[in-house]
């Protein structure tokens, strides 16, 4: 069976019409591979991220309410009955936290290294800060 394009599919190509962008060129400016535009427009992809669609709708210089009705035609990734964080037994949340925290640590020490002028109390405060 052929996908058939989603409504989001349709307004992405609608949008990147109006540009006068090729598929080509939308990727590239947006820093996506030109088969994932392809994907989304023909509706072989069916729910692409949030970050995709803002900055798909930031490079095609879309109004507010044009990112809203785009955004609003994404499908959700998490259709009824689906396997949530809510639904994850308790050691994979604390592996994800452990994760962001490893990751929140390694952006503070980069931060650090990069402004040698920063306040020497600053650094302390940094590290303190909670994740969520």
């Amino acid at each position: 069976m052929v996908p058939q394009p989603t409504a989001f599919g349709a307004l992405l190509r609608h949008f990147r019409g109006r540009a006068s962008l090729t598929q080509a060129r939308l990727a590239e400016r947006a820093g996506l591979s030109v088969d994932a535009i392809i994907k989304l427009e023909g509706g072989k992809r069916q729910a692409p991220r949030c970050e995709t669609v803002q900055l798909l709708a930031r490079t095609l210089h879309l109004t507010a309410p044009e990112r809203h009705t785009l955004d609003a035609a994404r499908p959700h990734r998490y259709p009824e009955g689906a396997v949530t964080t809510a639904s994850l037994p308790i050691s994979a949340l604390l592996q994800c936290l452990t994760e962001m925290h490893t990751r929140q640590a390694a952006l503070i020490n980069a931060f650090v290294a990069a402004d040698a002028t920063v306040d020497p109390g600053l650094e302390a405060n940094l590290h303190h800060q909670p994740i969520l």
